[in-house]
């Protein structure tokens, strides 16, 4: 009787881990940019990291999985069901996932020759190599943006609650802190411009 028990217990750890292991989807996407100079990305919670280099092509992937732990039964969320929304008109590429029930993690390499704009709720941002203009709007997280440019011709960093830094381009940033909010400015004669808001968290941009 134990050893039928024993069995049916490691059947139920097999069933149970494997019902855990789909809990989970991976989103591939890859978009011909034409004659799209900008990218947006919109969605609430999650992560994104994003990578610039020299090519044509913007190639995204997104692993999405539920927000809340239901346990040992999974989520009650289908990801099945969930795709990314894409538009391509003009010179913009626009990327959308909203969806408040899931976590969302974006791995994004985009062309250097495009600037990018992303609306994110809560959740970090990370930009490597930057060589273009980049908008943020961040509810709560943090803002790390590694520029492969040491000018820009403006830089606007400001947080509700957190710090800013600007670190290791040719002119000096100017800071300034009030009690709990921080605000960070650069002017130099560079081509592009950097926006970043955040409520609550902090921003960094370095070159």
């Amino acid at each position: 009787m134990k050893k039928l028990l024993g069995v049916a217990a490691v059947g139920l750890i097999l069933t149970t881990s494997q019902a855990m292991a789909k809990d989970s989807r991976e989103l591939n996407h890859t978009f011909a940019i034409n004659n799209a100079s900008q990218l947006d990305i919109d969605f609430p919670v999650g992560s994104l990291e994003v990578q610039s280099y020299d090519g044509s092509e913007v190639h995204v992937t997104i692993r999405i999985e539920p927000k809340n732990d239901k346990g040992w039964f999974g989520s009650e969320i289908d990801l099945s069901d969930i795709e990314l929304n894409h538009s391509q008109r003009a010179n913009l590429l626009s990327l959308k996932l909203d969806n408040d029930d899931i976590q969302q993690n974006w791995l994004v390499k985009m062309p250097k020759s495009m600037a990018i704009d992303v609306e994110l709720g809560v959740g970090d941002i990370e930009i490597n190599e930057l060589s273009n203009s980049v908008e943020i709007e961040l509810g709560v997280g943090a803002v790390r943006i590694d520029s492969a440019l040491d000018d820009y011709k403006r830089i606007e960093l400001e947080s509700g609650v957190g710090d800013t830094k600007i670190r290791g381009l040719k002119n000096e940033a100017n800071t300034h802190r009030k009690v709990v909010s921080s605000q960070s400015s650069y002017q130099g004669n560079g081509q592009y411009n950097i926006d970043v808001e955040v409520g609550v968290g902090d921003i960094k941009v370095r070159h």
